[in-house]
Formats: C-alpha cells, structure tokens, sequence
C-alpha cells in the first residue's frame, strides 16, 4: 500500500513547479500589454477622444454621441480621465481587462482540471489579436473580459444556484454590453446555455422561469434603454468593406496568429476548424449542452448576426467573442491531449511551440511599427517642409486630415497648417501628400511618383507602417515642383 503522506510530499514539488509558471506566464502577458500600449493612438483611438471632448456630463455618453465608435464604458474612462493628447494612458483599461481576461481562462479551465487552465491560460496570454486589443483605448478588451467573467459566474450558478451569483451574473452583463454592444453574441448563446442546462436537469419551468430572471431581466431591461436612447439613433462609420466570410476566416485563422499571407491563413482557418470540431467532440461526450454553447457563441451568432446587419465592414475585432472562446475551447482541446500520453504531450508541446512563433511574429511587427508611428510621420514632414504654413492632402480626407489635425494641435500649437480636400487642390499642389493602406494589407505603396491633375510632380519620400490589424500604413509624397 501506497503511504499517503509520502505521495503528496512527491507531488507538492510538482505543484509548486506549475504554480511558479502560471505566475511567470500572468507576469509576462501583464507585461506584454504594458508594452503593446506604449505607442501612438491611431484613428479610432482618437475618434473616442473627440466624441467626448464637448461632452458636458458623464450621461451623455449614452444620449447624445449616437456613433457605433462609441464604446460606453470606454468612453466614460476617457471622459473622467480629460483631455490629455496622445497619452497611452487612455489604455489603462484595456491593460487591466485583458490581463484579467488570462487570469479568467485560467479559472474557467481549472472548473476542468489544471491542463485545461495551463493551456487557456498560455493560449490567452500569447495571443497578438488579444494583446492587441488589450492594449488600445476602445471597448473589445472590456468586452471579453466580462464575456470571460459572467461564463465562469454562470457555471458558478448552475453547479449552485444563488441570488448574490445571479446579481454578479446581471451586473457583468449590464457592463459587457457598456463595453461593446456585439456583447449580444455571448449573452445569446450563455442563454442557450443555461436553459438546455436546467431544462437537462429536470427542472420544473417555474424554476426555470425563476432563474432565467434573476439572472437576465436586469440585462435585458438595460439593453432595452440603451436602445431607446441611443441605438435606435445610432450612425455607422465607414471604412474598407471586407466580406462577411472573408472577415470570419480571417478572424479564425488570427485565432491562431497565423501570417497575413492567404495560402497559410487557408491552412490555419484548417487547423482552427479542426481544432473547433475536436472540442465539440470532447463536449459532445460529457457537457452536451456546453457544446450547444460554443457552436452558437463561435459560430453562429457571429455569422448569423453579422448577416442581419446587411453590412460589409466585418473587420477580426468585429469577431472577438468568437476568437476569445475559440481559445478557451483550444486550451480545453490541448488539456485533453495532454493527458493522452506521450504523443499527446508532445502534440501540445509543438503545438504550442507553432504558437508561439507566430503570434511572436505579429507581437515584434507591434513593437516596432506601433500603430503607425503618426508624430514621427508628423515630425519628419515638418522637419523637411521648404514652405510655411505646411500644406498637406491625401488619398481619403477623413482619415488623414482627421488624423492630422489631432496631432498637429498637440505636437505644434501655435503654429499654422494647411490641408486641402482632395478636390480643391491648388494649382500648386500641397507640399505633402499622404496614401494610406489598411492594416491588413502588405505596407506597398502605390508606386514611387505620381502626377496630381495639375501635372505637378510629387516623389515617395517616407513610408510609415503599421502592425497588422491597428493603425493604418501611411505612404508619404514630397511635391518635387515646390
């Protein structure tokens, strides 16, 4: 007979070898965050700022902006915090919530085992899309943190059921959807959930009808006003169209990290299939309706809702809830493996490995290029001007003028500059002219001179990248005339 004593001695060096790990890896994906948000803002960063510049109470973030860039609660952050300029500290938020988000997926893969918690918390901590949007100053961050934090509280409620956990339960859904209104996409399929789950275990429909609302009246009634006084009213910002099933294959093969390049992101949008059926399998044998709970928030919510919507801006960022539990069901995948043997520990070790290769890849391309190094685009046109005032155009007004401006009133006050539309150049020319590309896109310029219809002359002089998936590349032309 096995002495007791003498096996938990020989296992205590174990645990407290996995322990001294989780704290290492917590403390390099709070660190990489931190790291990720030291950089310019970008477009939709300053956008949030401006929406809030005349803004005279905190209540009207919810009832006068009516802008789909406005994402409440991060809006509320920068409103309490003031005007500051280019500050990264508009990021504190989305560094808080997305380090919180790793702490999570630990906990919700320790429900499990401790495997399944080691793998979701590699997985989340390393991942480019979700350092990312960890580190800039909009809602998606927020947004799956409290998609993380009501999963692990309503697992907490169904294994027992408790008014103080339905109250957790209906205030981090009341701030899921302050952070991002695609919050809907969780909130559906955590539904789904949680009724196949008490109708499962054969509860009376009074107690399923009790239940449900103590969990998600509160919810609904807050959606309900958010929808009376701002959704209804609410206008779209553009951008560069992307196909519905272009941007969902993108997004599952950003899952993965995989390179920006279309043949391997085939591959990876492979693996994440095959990695997502793997985990349905799993499910499919012990937590059925868990199972009806990944399928709806990963797959059928986004695509069913993005197809309601009628529109063609589905952009990676647009499927975060997807990415975010497609992780959690990898880790859960990778736990499994684990525990199979050899092959299957050496599975997950090259598995990992691949892992953290490439989302390494996209992580130094961020640390680099930030989101486009904006102020030094700004300070090398102003450090090489042959003219006062500066003048300026580009190949899309919003965007850059937008852009500009912000920086220019920050980084130069007092002095004066000059933008023209696109349509009211003078004969002249501006002195600069700036192309831009998404970020999604290789940084290639569209060539090395052009001619403006003036026949003025104007020569590639600086381009200006961007890490992919942020910011935006600027491609920046002299006017060789001037």
């Amino acid at each position: 007979m096995v002495n007791p004593d003498r096996k938990r001695s020989a296992l205590q060096p174990e645990m407290m070898l996995y322990a001294a790990v989780c704290v290492v890896v917590f403390t390099v994906a709070m660190s990489l965050r931190v790291r990720a948000a030291i950089n310019d803002l970008w477009l939709d960063e300053i956008w949030s700022l401006e929406l809030v510049r005349d803004l005279h109470s905190p209540l009207e973030v919810f009832t006068k902006i009516h802008h789909d860039n406005n994402h409440y609660l991060n809006s509320l952050f920068i409103y309490f915090l003031g005007q500051r300029g280019n500050w990264p500290g508009y990021r504190a938020l989305a560094v808080v919530a997305g380090f919180g988000t790793a702490v999570l997926a630990w906990l919700i893969g320790r429900r499990r085992d401790k495997w399944a918690a080691f793998f979701s918390m590699i997985l989340v901590s390393f991942s480019y899309v979700l350092i990312l949007y960890s580190s800039e100053a909009r809602g998606y961050a927020p947004l799956l943190f409290f998609c993380f934090l009501c999963f692990h509280v309503l697992e907490s409620f169904l294994d027992k059921p408790r008014w103080e956990t339905a109250l957790w339960f209906s205030l981090g859904a009341i701030l899921g959807f302050s952070s991002h209104l695609t919050f809907v996409n969780f909130f559906v399929a955590s539904l789904f959930w949680f009724c196949t789950r008490l109708v499962r275990s054969g509860n009376r429909l009074t107690t399923i009808l009790g239940r449900v609302t103590a969990c998600y009246a509160a919810p609904v009634i807050y959606l309900i006003a958010l929808y009376v006084v701002d959704i209804r009213h609410m206008d779209v910002g553009g951008g560069t169209p992307i196909g519905l099933l272009e941007g969902y294959a993108a997004s599952l093969a950003w899952t993965l990290g995989a390179p920006n390049v279309y043949g391997i992101q085939m591959i990876s949008v492979g693996v994440a299939v095959t990695g997502l059926l793997a985990g349905l399998a799993i499910l499919w044998r012990k937590e059925l309706d868990l199972l009806f709970f990944f399928l709806v928030v990963v797959v059928i919510m986004p695509l069913g809702l993005a197809a309601l919507q009628h529109g063609d801006l589905h952009y990676v960022r647009y499927f975060i809830v997807a990415v975010g539990f497609l992780v959690l069901l990898f880790g859960r995948v990778l736990g499994w493996l684990y525990e199979r043997g050899r092959w299957g520990k050496i599975a997950c070790v090259l598995f990992c490995g691949a892992y953290l290769v490439t989302n390494s890849w996209h992580l130094a391309s961020l640390f680099k290029y930030g989101r486009g190094h904006t102020q030094d685009a700004l300070q090398f046109m102003v450090e090489n001007s042959k003219q006062s005032p500066v003048s300026f155009g580009g190949d899309q007004d919003f965007r850059i003028h937008f852009v500009l401006a912000f920086y220019w009133r920050e980084t130069m006050p007092g002095k004066a500059m000059e933008y023209y539309e696109h349509e009211r150049w003078p004969s002249g020319g501006p002195e600069w002219v700036i192309f831009h590309r998404e970020s999604f896109k290789p940084p290639v310029p569209p060539g090395k001179q052009f001619y403006d219809k003036s026949g003025n002359w104007f020569e590639l002089a600086r381009i200006f990248p961007t890490a992919p998936l942020s910011g935006v590349h600027w491609f920046i032309y002299h006017n060789r005339d001037r």
